[in-house]
């Protein structure tokens, strides 16, 4: 029989997350999963339950929330052997969208069993771990907005109507960058440390990016009117940004961003410490559960965890609808 620990936060998504739950037990059960489910109590609490589970050689955990209880969880599983599998339930939700998972509870439980685990780069901001993005200036007020106001609201909507509510009065920054032994002063508006090609609710800033080629990739945003900044960020859906001249893609291995004054920086959705901003990445450091087709190597999970499948492909996509 499959084992799997399941970590929830019951406030993600304004309590989808919850509706997730239940429609990710009754198609694990009915393939033939033992299930541990845990509800987080407060903030960093899957940090606790994960690195305790990692302690005890838990070989896979699940977790359903969003993209800040994923980053919670991945502080605690990190550069061990336990797989992470990700079955969406928050506003976001960009480490799915980034790897191809099904936003859909139903269909991303069922693709655990059929899927592959693959090793991916992870970037850490000094003693912070992330998958997604770290970013400081417009993204960081856009997602502080989101987080206060629009719990009601879903996914890309809720983030593209906090974009038309915070960008009204856009700010500029003096920073300095240095990305591996380069450094340059920049006027910015926002900059994005980014690990996956989708950020904020589906934007793909950097449409290209590889989270297994051991790079990040660096989106800087210089100076730009509110309306041509409003006008962009949809082209950013369909990666079709990148042609405008206020907008810099670079690549590497190691960034610092110094700013004059202190500002606030956001870590996968979540608004946590200031400036300055060092991240390096760490290339391969997480074990990931991905669709079976997703580009990448790695071992099929049940062969991975030396289990037998008890359920075949199509039984398994019958009860993932």
């Amino acid at each position: 029989m499959f084992s799997i620990k399941i970590i929830v936060n019951p406030k993600a998504g304004g309590g989808r997350a919850l509706k997730a739950l239940q429609r990710a037990q009754e198609v694990l059960r009915a393939a033939g999963w033992n299930l541990d489910v845990v509800l987080t109590q407060r903030p960093n609490h899957a940090t606790e339950i994960a690195r305790k589970a990692a302690d005890q050689k838990v070989p896979l955990i699940a977790v359903i929330g969003g993209d800040g209880t994923i980053n919670e969880v991945i502080q605690g599983i990190v550069g061990t052997e336990t797989r992470l599998a990700i079955i969406p339930g928050g506003t976001g939700n960009d480490h799915a969208r980034s790897l191809n998972i099904p936003l859909h509870p139903g269909k991303a439980a069922a693709m655990i069993a059929q899927g592959k685990v693959l090793t991916m780069d992870i970037g850490k901001e000094r003693d912070r771990d992330f998958g997604c993005l770290v970013a400081m200036g417009f993204p960081v007020d856009v997602i502080d907005h989101t987080n206060k106001k629009h719990r009601l609201l879903g996914g890309s909507l809720a983030i593209l109507s906090s974009v038309w509510q915070t960008l009204k009065d856009l700010h500029f920054y003096e920073a300095h960058v240095t990305l591996d032994d380069a450094s340059f002063s920049v006027t910015t508006c926002g900059i994005f440390v980014l690990n996956t090609p989708s950020v904020g609710g589906g934007f793909r800033f950097s449409p290209k990016a590889d989270i297994t080629d051991g790079l990040l990739d660096i989106m800087i945003v210089g100076p730009v009117t509110t309306w041509d900044l409003l006008s962009t960020l949809p082209k950013a859906y369909k990666g079709k940004h990148l042609g405008h001249p206020a907008i810099r893609l670079h690549r590497a291995r190691k960034v610092r961003i110094e700013t004059a004054e202190l500002l606030p920086k956001m870590f996968d959705g979540e608004v946590l410490g200031t400036t300055p901003i060092e991240v390096i990445v760490r290339p391969k450091a997480l074990r990931m559960v991905v669709p079976a087709d997703f580009p990448g190597t790695g071992p099929m999970l049940i062969s991975d965890l030396g289990q037998k499948e008890t359920s075949s492909p199509v039984e398994l996509a019958k009860v993932g609808l």
